[in-house]
């Protein structure tokens, strides 16, 4: 349960840690900092302060920046530890993992902007943004962009071309571009300073390599990577690559004095409601809009194994394992949403349907999903098809009561060793005669023949079983079924293939329920939510997805 009392204290109290004066911090990294080798340039965190104070913020609701004590301690710890002997910055690279939504554009805008326009001596300097995808590169961009516009003399020192994401100055011809991140070309830029941004999804760590070795020529060069947690099962992804050295100089196992990291992380086995956890992933907490938006995300993710996932890679920063989750569906708000209603009682409205093809000897599935506006709700009616003269052997080689399934009218058996389509076909067509059926879901991938006989019926919505599309029907089915919106027709069978569902996702936290993983057949469930996905779609029902929820927890 989440402790309301102990967040609003420890909110308090992080407005007041956040806060600081300048004079009083350089002191403290000053002490830090300052040994025989390295000092702390007090003078040039001076220089950044002032510099920061007169940008103006292209978000939120004050233009002027209000900046926190740990984005100025870590803009000023990459840029002010020099070493003594030549002056030179000490730190080459910088690594920052924190929670999402906690301003790592900013830091990265203030960090390259000011080496852009203030850095001594450097003629013709490269700079360059990657990121996951395009538009996620032009929002560093756009920052940096905004950075320009805000200071009427450093927009008369540029040029800046949005079609081409490119700023040039004019008095020392410096440019800042975006590329994307599959490294193509990178490798004959030498570049002075980059960013990739949201490397836990980067497919590989070709463009890190290929910018890092251009950038030899300078004496100078700063590369930054920002993050997120991965799930940490690939130890070649870039993220878990950099996560681990990080750790290992954090515990004396290695060292490089050039490599700076920050990492803000809740405890790996922490609870999620455990609200001082949430400021360990967040040093920003308590400055968002609405804290009372995570505390509303947080109870409703404690719902779903898969949006407690999301919550614990996204907002506390945990590396969590994503090769498959069990037990995937919350089956006591399963139980909850089955009612002994009858399809005979539908009739007049519409309805929309799902139908996922076994092979011809396990249970193929074909799902309708009726809404009614007066209750706001969806109803879930399941027919489940197997083939009847292999139904003894199967119970005794799995274990399966499919006797009882079908005594009891939960699955409907055909004569024969195998599922006959047009045995089935009949079925849905007797139920196109009863039941208003808009439109139909079927695996685009599916067998084009059966796919032209159903068009000839049906009007056919040929759909994706893959994650792009399973991603945004799984996110509205969980949100329902949290909702309390969602009605199902009792199924022994149903519920069965319910509990026995097993989601995947990758890095990207798109997510699909899985055949393969599954122990047993899900077939009911995949045409359950092509229907839903359907109606969803059809009824202008806003689709939830959890981590644009997060994202969407904004700054004051």
């Amino acid at each position: 349960m989440i402790d309301e009392g102990l967040l609003d204290k420890l909110i308090e109290e992080n407005k007041i840690k956040q806060s600081f004066k300048l004079d009083e911090i350089n002191r403290e990294l000053q002490e830090k900092w300052d040994d025989d080798k390295y000092y702390f340039d007090v003078k040039e965190s001076e220089k950044i302060f002032k510099y920061i104070s007169l940008l103006k913020n292209d978000k939120g609701t004050s233009r002027k920046f209000t900046i926190l004590r740990f984005q100025f301690e870590i803009i000023a710890e990459i840029l002010c530890v020099k070493k003594r002997k030549d002056n030179l910055r000490r730190f080459r690279e910088a690594h920052i993992n924190v929670g999402r939504k906690n301003s790592k554009s900013f830091l990265v805008g203030i960090i390259m902007s000011y080496l852009y326009f203030h850095q001594k001596n450097i003629f013709g300097a490269l700079f360059i943004i990657t990121g996951n995808t395009t538009k996620q590169a032009s929002e560093l961009f756009n920052t940096f962009k905004a950075f320009v516009n805000s200071n009427k003399a450093l927009q008369r020192r540029c040029k800046i071309t949005d079609s081409k994401k490119e700023i040039i100055r004019k008095d020392n011809n410096n440019k800042l571009i975006v590329l994307s991140n599959d490294g193509g070309g990178a490798d004959s830029y030498s570049v002075y300073s980059f960013a990739c941004d949201e490397i836990h999804e980067y497919r590989s760590d070709e463009i890190y390599g290929k910018l890092k070795t251009g950038s030899g020529q300078w004496d100078e060069p700063l590369a930054i990577t920002l993050t997120t947690a991965s799930s940490g099962e690939d130890p070649n992804n870039l993220e878990m690559q950099l996560y681990t050295a990080s750790k290992s100089i954090e515990e004396g196992k290695g060292n490089d004095e050039t490599f700076y990291y920050k990492i803000y992380e809740a405890d790996k086995d922490c609870k999620i409601d455990d609200v001082a956890q949430w400021f360990k992933a967040n040093p920003a907490l308590g400055l968002f809009r609405k804290v009372d938006d995570i505390i509303n995300l947080c109870r409703r993710v404690e719902l779903m194994p898969l949006q407690e996932n999301m919550f614990r890679r996204m907002f506390l920063n945990l590396h969590v394992a994503t090769d498959h989750i069990k037990n995937a569906i919350n089956m006591d708000l399963w139980e909850e949403a089955i009612e002994d209603i009858k399809i005979e009682d539908f009739k007049g409205y519409k309805c929309w349907g799902g139908l996922d093809l076994s092979s011809n000897k396990d249970i193929t599935a074909f799902v309708l999903v009726f809404y009614k506006e007066e209750t706001d709700k969806y109803y879930i009616f399941p027919f489940l098809f197997t083939a009847k003269d292999t139904v003894v052997e199967r119970e005794q080689k799995e274990n399966n009561p499919y006797s009882d399934w079908i005594r009891k009218g939960d699955l409907i058996a055909h004569d024969g060793k195998y599922i006959r389509f047009n045995d089935m076909l009949d079925k849905m067509i007797k139920l196109k005669e009863d039941y208003d059926i808009e439109r139909i879901g079927f695996d685009r991938f599916g067998s084009p023949t059966i796919l032209n006989v159903l068009e000839n019926e049906f009007d056919v919505e040929p759909l994706g079983q893959g994650t792009a599309t399973m991603t945004m029907f799984i996110n509205s089915f969980e949100n329902l079924l949290i909702d309390g919106r969602l009605v199902i027709a009792k199924n022994d069978l149903f519920t069965f293939m319910a509990k026995n569902c097993v989601a995947v996702y990758n890095e990207q936290l798109d997510c699909k329920y899985s055949k393969k993983k599954s122990k047993f057949k899900i077939d009911g469930i995949i045409a359950m939510l092509m229907a839903l996905g359907l109606a969803v779609d059809e009824c202008d029902i806003e689709y939830y997805n959890p981590l644009e929820a997060l994202d969407k927890l904004d700054w004051d």
